[in-house]
């Protein structure tokens, strides 16, 4: 499943007990894990049966193929740089 980074998966089912995971990051409207070869296995486990996030096209408003296109490429670009590649 393509993840849209909108962070209501990472803020609503932290694999903490009571607040926000100490691995999430911001930057802007992306919500990305710090550590995603090691995160938890809560999160992990997580999926969709669904090509994209559907929670994800909702909350970002997304409604055309461009605009996924945009967010999930977006994504991937800050990911890069946050590696520093």
């Amino acid at each position: 499943m393509n993840c849209l980074y909108c962070g209501d998966c990472c803020l609503r089912m932290s694999p903490l007990a009571i607040g926000r995971c100490p691995l999430l990051q911001i930057d802007g409207s992306f919500f990305f894990c710090s550590d995603y070869a090691n995160r938890p296995q809560q999160c992990r486990d997580h999926t969709f049966p669904y090509r994209d996030c559907p929670i994800g096209l909702e909350k970002l408003n997304i409604s055309t193929p461009e605009m996924l296109s945009r967010r999930i490429d977006d994504g991937w670009e800050k990911i890069q740089k946050k590696r520093g590649g």
